[in-house]
Formats: structure tokens, sequence, C-alpha cells
């Protein structure tokens, strides 16, 4: 069976876990790692692909739950009511500019790492005001995550975080460049970069510069021809 097969069977059967352990209105599976080859996202519902163009463009700098602002932390399940009163998320700019016009008031991730760092994220959201994520539910999927976690890895993750492990290793590249890196040889736009790793262009320029000179090359083209081959392999 081909990887894309198997991966679209753990989506089903991900999907399937969710809905039995409680209610909710859509969920967005993504993997958060250009490097995985993988289709990049899958959703319950058709419009929830119309947000995530919505999020990609202009809403990601504005969330709170965005994975880059976890990736140090030892959080791996987050929800608006963990972060803020409901008060404050409803008036919050993510809140009144992107979920509240597509019909939905709350929201929760779970994020699976391996070695350290988020590479995907389950995305469940919620159209009843009046039904917050709440604390049992979240320890339900905190439950459920290392589970989920360990069968996204078995399928196909693994082999791709030794890879990175291993180029990490052979040019001393920090994690976050590592980061960089892994979106950079797929020849995308510094500013879909920037979108992807929530960082500012100076701070992506930063990193660039030091990458360059880590691997010895002096531009994104001849990144590409050094590292591709290396870590696609």
């Amino acid at each position: 069976m081909a990887t894309s097969d198997v991966l679209d069977d753990f989506k089903r059967a991900l999907f399937a876990l969710i809905h039995r352990l409680m209610p909710v209105d859509g969920i967005r599976f993504f993997i958060y790692v250009p490097w995985a080859q993988l289709q990049q996202d899958s959703a319950s519902h058709a419009h929830l692909d119309t947000m995530l163009r919505q999020y990609a463009e202009t809403y990601w700098a504005l969330d709170p739950m965005h994975p880059s602002r976890f990736e140090d932390q030892d959080t791996v399940v987050v929800s608006n009511s963990m972060l803020m009163s409901d008060a404050d998320w409803r008036q919050s700019e993510i809140f009144t500019g992107f979920y509240q016009p597509n019909g939905h008031f709350h929201n929760c991730d779970v994020f699976l790492k391996q070695q350290g760092r988020i590479v995907a994220v389950l995305s469940l959201v919620r159209r009843d005001p009046v039904q917050p994520f709440t604390e049992a539910e979240v320890d339900r999927l905190n439950q459920a995550q290392p589970f989920v976690e360990y069968s996204l890895g078995a399928i196909h993750v693994s082999s791709r975080v030794i890879s990175r492990a291993s180029l990490s290793e052979l040019f001393h590249l920090t994690p976050r460049e590592m980061d960089v890196v892994e979106i950079a040889v797929t020849g995308v736009s510094n500013k879909a970069l920037c979108r992807h790793l929530g960082i500012s262009l100076p701070t992506l320029r930063s990193h660039v510069q030091s990458i360059y000179a880590k691997v010895g090359v002096r531009s994104s083209s001849e990144l590409i021809a050094r590292l591709a081959p290396i870590q696609f392999n």
C-alpha cells in the first residue's frame, strides 16, 4: 500500500476517533513541516479549506495558538478557553476577524511532535458560542495525543526526522536553522517561509546568512543544489 493511502487511512481513523471522544463541528489535520512528502492538509468539511487560505494569508500572525508559539513548550493540547477568558477571546482580533465571520466560536489544537519539534497539528472547531472545549475534553485529548503521535511517526515522519538530524549534525545547524532549510529547499518565497514559521523577514535573513556560512554557499540556488540531494535521498 502506498504511503499516501496509509496516510489517508490514518486521517480517516483519526477523525473518527475525535468524533468518538467529543462533539466537534470541524476537524483539520495538517503537516507542519514541508519536508514530509504528504498531502499537506485534510479537512472534514470543504469550508475549512477556504478558512485555511484566509488564515495563511492574514491571520496566522494574530493566532495565539500558532504552533511556532509552542515549539519550546511541553504543551501538546491548547484551546482558546485555556489561553484567555471567554470575554477576552470574543474581543480578540483572531476571533472577530477570522473565527466569527466563518461561523466558528471555539478552537482546540493538538500538536504532534517528533524529537521535540512540532511536525503536525490536529485542529478542532465548534460553532456553538456556549460550548467551549472543557478541561475534561482537553484532558481526553492529552491522553490520546501520545498514541496519535506515535501512529503518525510509524507511518512516515520518523524517517524524515532521522534525515533532519543527520543534516543538522553534518553542518552544525540549529533546530531553527533546520526549520528554515527544510522550507527553503522547496523553493518557496521568503514571504511564504516567514508565514509558515511565524517569523519576521529580518529574522529570516539572519538565519539564512548563518546557514550560508555553515553550509559554505552564497545563494539560495546553491543551498538547494547542495542540500536537497542530501536531505531527500
